[in-house]
């Protein structure tokens, strides 16, 4: 994980009526790019993040949020609700994206159609709101660049089929011109990850072959003042996809959005509604916030949501348990991580403890997982002399060959690499 050289600027104090305070100074160096947007999943908070963060990182000037709201056709984040809710609340521009797991036209369009019933689950609205983009980065998508090219304009074109305007792509810059055939795109200027040692406002790294959109130029930002939120990834706007109005329908303030000071509670009972935890829990789930137990951010979320008159969907939402479930049985003895888990999630859905997780898989810290990492479920650690290593963002043969004394052709000859172009997720052995 690379270290970014920062600089505290200034710091903000914003204190909410609700009794939350946030104290932090957005921290730039002299040249760093601009955070316009950031992108979310309840890999930042299980439950969704609150509406002081929204709250803050908008004083600081970021205008626009990406919100995790499903992956293939199994699964819908479990922050969804709250976090586009609270951003919203916040007086951001929100926008939502769909990690891609197609391999055929077919499934592509099936893929749509589940991310359309998600985003209305989650409260997304297609005619008020921001972009809905198709995330496409999975290390096992096909290999040919004409039939991925084809599978991603099917996904795009379902997704206008249904009725949205605003539909873009995201994925890596090497991804973007070796594994697509960008020229073919039905969509231009992309939203394309490229991490430079040493980013610079303005100049991106990412190379844009078809339209300059947004870059996003670190995955492991922090916020100052809020470092309890962990890493994010911050991203500079080009285009204006993701920070400004495109549509006069689009409902967005540039001031910063508050409350009153009225708790979830007193609004049902003011409207004649039950209020009990468990009649509460049950009106959480209709707008799709799962796994409610009372938490702030969860509360303003739901309140947020019924102060605007917004209606659970009313759409056919089997299948739609705010977990993984369906991916994996759950009497498998390993799991392969994937973007947005956690290990208390993970633990949770094999009905297992974050411990013997830790224990089983001799993992040192709870919160660092890695996307392809090989969770063990059940069983012993098998004895071997072989050492692996899963890539992540960031990371070279080079990097790889100096932390794990050992060397470049080592490594290719040990996993039969002919290049030395690695992805995130993929599983290397390094002895």
């Amino acid at each position: 994980m690379k270290e970014l050289k920062k600089l505290k600027i200034g710091t903000i104090s914003l204190v909410l009526s609700i009794g939350l305070a946030f104290s932090f100074g957005l921290s730039a160096f002299a040249e760093q790019p601009d955070i316009d947007f950031i992108d979310v999943s309840h890999h930042n908070a299980e439950q969704g993040l609150p509406l002081a963060f929204y709250q803050t990182i908008k004083a600081g000037n970021v205008q626009g949020v990406v919100v995790k709201v499903s992956e293939g056709e199994y699964y819908v984040d479990p922050a969804a609700s709250v976090n586009i809710a609270n951003a919203k609340q916040a007086g951001l521009i929100v926008n939502a994206y769909h990690f891609a797991r197609f391999k055929s036209v077919a499934s592509a369009k099936a893929e749509a159609q589940w991310f359309d019933k998600k985003l209305q689950l989650v409260g997304f609205d297609k005619a008020k709101d921001g972009y809905v983009v198709v995330d496409v980065e999975a290390t096992n998508l096909s290999k040919s660049a004409a039939s991925l090219t084809g599978y991603t304009n099917a996904f795009i074109a379902e997704m206008k089929r249904l009725g949205y305007k605003r539909v873009d792509l995201y994925t890596g810059s090497y991804f973007y011109n070796h594994y697509l055939y960008p020229g073919s795109l039905i969509i231009d200027k992309p939203w394309l990850a490229s991490y430079p040692s040493n980013p610079q406002k303005g100049k991106p790294t990412a190379q844009f072959s078809n339209g300059k959109g947004a870059w996003q130029w670190a995955s492991d930002y922090r916020f100052i003042g809020m470092n309890g939120y962990g890493n994010f990834d911050v991203s500079e706007d080009y285009a204006g996809k993701y920070t400004t109005k495109t549509k006069s329908t689009q409902k967005v303030t540039d001031k910063v959005g508050t409350i009153k000071s009225l708790s979830l509670v007193d609004y049902l009972k003011s409207k004649g509604m039950k209020s009990s935890f468990t009649d509460r829990k049950a009106l959480a789930n209709k707008y799709g916030i799962t796994d409610y137990t009372g938490t702030s951010a969860q509360n303003l979320a739901l309140l947020s949501k019924l102060q605007s008159g917004l209606k659970p969907a009313k759409v056919n939402i089997r299948n739609s348990k705010l977990t993984t479930s369906g991916s994996t049985p759950a009497t498998a003895t390993t799991y392969i991580v994937k973007r947005g888990d956690t290990l208390s999630g993970i633990a949770k859905k094999f009905k297992t403890s974050v411990s013997k997780l830790k224990s089983l898989n001799k993992i040192k810290n709870i919160n660092l997982i890695r996307v392809g990492q090989k969770i063990k479920i059940t069983g012993t650690v098998a004895s071997s002399t072989a050492k692996y290593h899963t890539v992540v963002k960031g990371d070279c043969l080079w990097i790889i060959a100096k932390n794990n004394k050992t060397t470049v052709s080592k490594i290719k000859s040990l996993n039969k690499l002919k290049s030395d172009i690695i992805f995130p997720g993929q599983r290397l052995r390094v002895e």
